[in-house]
């Protein structure tokens, strides 16, 4: 599938090459968007209502597994020689886990029309967002060390008390300062991430640049509504 592509780091590569992957690697990501969206709405409507009635183990182990899925299985068949099952199986457990945090923002809210327009206005600002955020990376190289350190080590935490505060939720000024913080820190991992993928993977990593885009732009959504649903009870 990639073998037009040399395995050369895309700032490398010549204008043609560089632009054939950029191509690839947004109508990948955009179908895996895409396909978390669906699943996401099928999981709102026939997954989350079953599985809460098996209480809070049963939403903890179906929100931590979709994340660990997405973020470790899947992630190393992308990676691996099984990329399109990988794509495929990640942005579906994103989803899965998405479409809780989704029927929560419905409930919450007075009317469902209001629901389902908070979800429309943070998927608005996470578009315009994710958009600034690469034309600010395409303009020039940027180096992001120090910000890769800090990722690494938060990162995972941030999911798995991610997934935790869905089902116990800390409310309060306190509360708003932690949504407020895995909102900085899922705008700093995009901001890696779209920079690494725009400039130092290889031409021949399109399936996992779109994967990598695809995560970081379904977990940013995720804090954004959930720093917004937080200011909404406060």
């Amino acid at each position: 599938m990639e073998e037009q592509f040399l395995a050369v780091p895309v700032a490398a590569a010549a204008a043609e090459d560089r632009s054939a992957f950029l191509r690839r690697v947004a109508a990948l990501t955009f179908g895996g968007l895409l396909l978390t969206a669906i699943v996401s709405v099928l999981s709102t409507i026939f997954v989350v209502p079953f599985v809460f009635r098996g209480g809070t183990w049963a939403v903890l182990g179906v929100v931590y597994g979709s994340f660990l899925l997405a973020q470790t299985v899947a992630r190393n068949m992308v990676y691996g020689n099984a990329k399109v099952a990988g794509f495929l199986l990640g942005a579906m457990m994103q989803g899965i886990a998405l479409g809780f945090l989704l029927l929560i923002t419905i409930a919450s809210s007075n009317q469902i029309q209001q629901g389902l327009q908070i979800i429309l206005y943070c998927l608005a600002m996470v578009i315009l967002s994710v958009a600034a955020m690469l034309m600010y990376v395409t303009i020039e190289r940027h180096e992001f060390s120090l910000l890769r350190a800090g990722l690494s080590m938060a990162f995972l935490p941030m999911l798995g008390l991610m997934a935790l505060q869905l089902v116990f939720p800390i409310g309060g000024t306190f509360g708003i300062v932690i949504a407020a913080v895995f909102l900085l820190v899922s705008v700093g991992a995009m901001l890696y991430r779209l920079n690494f993928v725009v400039h130092e993977m290889g031409t021949n990593m399109v399936m996992e640049g779109a994967y990598e885009l695809t995560l970081g732009i379904v977990v940013f959504f995720w804090n954004l509504l959930s720093f917004v649903n937080r200011l909404r009870r406060r």
